[in-house]
């Protein structure tokens, strides 16, 4: 059969040939993997296996593959490195300036170190760019309730809220705004909201927890803190960090623990064994 006569003769020129069959396909090879630093998809993949730095110099000035490479090493990758992230970041702003979201990730690393200025600016820019880009209000919120400035929390976290409902960290973060104002009825409505759209949180249950026994109702108040702790016992430290993305990998086993340490200090203040500040 023609087919059969055709496959021998392949074979017989491979055999003849192998030394430029073998430089044809290694040729291939070299073609394809270059071509995949130009694949978007693959961007991410890079870091992962120590490549950014070759995938950079093929595919230069690329804002998308320093973007996504500061994904990568901002918690997204099998490497955490927030120098790495932030230097990618700022690459990414170098050759797009109106990419929205390396500025967003900027304010995240800038609100993790404290530097809380610039991550009002980068927060700013983010929301220059596309008004309605939700967790820049969250971000904006975070920054203003860790500055004092409660007001202007609130209104970050009301914002967040109008554009995302049904996520309950808003309502937890908005109901954390009236604790420290000391309004533990407005505490206990939102975060009453909250627990509506989010009941498996620890959070939200210690936060209603907090506002029952702040207003005298300490045998309601005990049962909240008792289902957070349940919660909150059976969460990995890998479920603990997904709360608090962006955040070192390391920290998340003492970030749990700290947690269930806060639950465990307000069922002791409610059951008498302690001072209600």
């Amino acid at each position: 059969m023609p087919y059969k006569k055709i496959k021998n003769n392949v074979i017989i020129v491979c055999k003849r040939n192998y030394l430029i069959v073998s430089i044809l396909f290694f040729v291939i090879i070299v073609i394809l993997l270059y071509q995949s630093f130009f694949v978007k998809k693959w961007y991410s993949f890079w870091p992962n296996v120590g490549l950014d730095n070759l995938a950079i110099s093929i595919n230069k000035n690329n804002p998308h593959l320093f973007l996504a490479i500061g994904n990568s090493y901002f918690g997204q990758g099998r490497v955490y490195d927030i120098q790495k992230a932030e230097r990618a970041y700022i690459n990414a702003i170098k050759f797009n300036p109106n990419l929205f979201e390396p500025h967003y990730q900027l304010g995240r690393i800038y609100f993790i170190r404290g530097e809380f200025a610039s991550s009002l600016i980068e927060v700013d820019k983010t929301l220059a760019i596309d008004s309605e880009f939700k967790h820049a209000y969250y971000l904006r919120g975070l920054v203003y309730g860790y500055q004092g400035d409660l007001d202007n929390a609130s209104i970050g976290f009301e914002e967040f809220i109008k554009r995302d409902n049904v996520n309950w960290a808003g309502y937890n973060d908005l109901a954390w705004v009236y604790f420290k104002k000391g309004d533990y009825a407005k505490v206990k409505e939102i975060a009453g909201k909250g627990l509506e759209r989010g009941a498996g949180s620890p959070w939200l249950n210690n936060m209603y927890g907090t506002a029952l026994m702040n207003l005298g109702e300490k045998e309601e108040a005990k049962k909240y803190f008792e289902i957070a702790l349940q919660i909150a016992e059976m969460m990995s430290p890998e479920d603990w960090g997904k709360s608090y993305p962006g955040n070192n990998p390391v920290i998340y086993q003492q970030g749990l623990e700290e947690t269930k340490s806060v639950i465990q200090h307000n069922l002791r203040l409610v059951s008498g064994e302690g001072e209600i500040n």
